[in-house]
């Protein structure tokens, strides 16, 4: 009961969260994408066809969502904060194998999984669970595709490479702190619909 009437995000902050989310979907499936054909490891090229794939499906998922809460035009297609631009074009311009991994595995991937996992923390289960359900679906996939990463990262990427490359992951950093990370706090809580019985914005479909 605590659970279900605890105040959640509000109809207006989970939506801007969600458009942040599929930004980050969006732009991943662009990366892994324009990556495959100039990688000369085989066992990425699958691995980045098969990650592309499940991030264009949830950036789906999303548009999806935001769908439901709000009439069209939707706003998708802007740029939630400049800040995350530069970090992702700053990924998507690795000129390395073991630039695109860090990039990708040790801070887009693990910031995308951190925000999805802080969304279900803030939420009301209840009033917001089609949005819970999805983030649960996409945190099980994203799970795997750092994983994958991990072991990457293990096999190619060893310490002195890691050194080299200490000021471009500095810049990742800064760029994701200057944005307020994926989810960036929320500055209003709020109900989203609120438990059964109370009134809303908008309910969820």
């Amino acid at each position: 009961m605590d659970e279900a009437t605890k105040p959640g995000l509000s109809v207006e902050e989970c939506v801007r969260r969600l458009k942040r989310y599929h930004y980050a979907c969006k732009r991943l499936h662009q990366i892994f994408t324009a990556r495959i054909t100039a990688e000369p490891l085989y066992e990425l090229k699958m691995g980045f066809s098969l990650h592309a794939h499940l991030c264009a499906e949830h950036a789906a998922a999303l548009r999806k969502r935001v769908g439901e809460m709000r009439e069209p035009p939707l706003g998708l297609e802007a740029v939630p904060d400049p800040n995350l631009e530069v970090f992702f074009d700053e990924i998507l311009g690795a000129p390395t194998t073991e630039e695109l991994l860090l990039g990708l595995y040790e801070k887009a991937v693990p910031a995308l999984i951190a925000a999805l996992e802080r969304h279900l923390r803030d939420t009301n289960p209840l009033a917001d669970h089609p949005t819970v359900r999805l983030c649960r679906f996409a945190l099980l996939e994203l799970g795997d595709l750092l994983a994958f990463g991990t072991q990457s990262l293990a096999a190619l990427v060893d310490a002195p490479g890691r050194q080299r490359l200490a000021d471009w992951l500095s810049l990742l950093d800064d760029c994701l702190a200057a944005a307020g990370g994926l989810a960036r706090r929320a500055t209003v809580h709020g109900r989203l619909a609120g438990p059964p019985g109370s009134s809303g914005s908008r309910a969820p479909a």
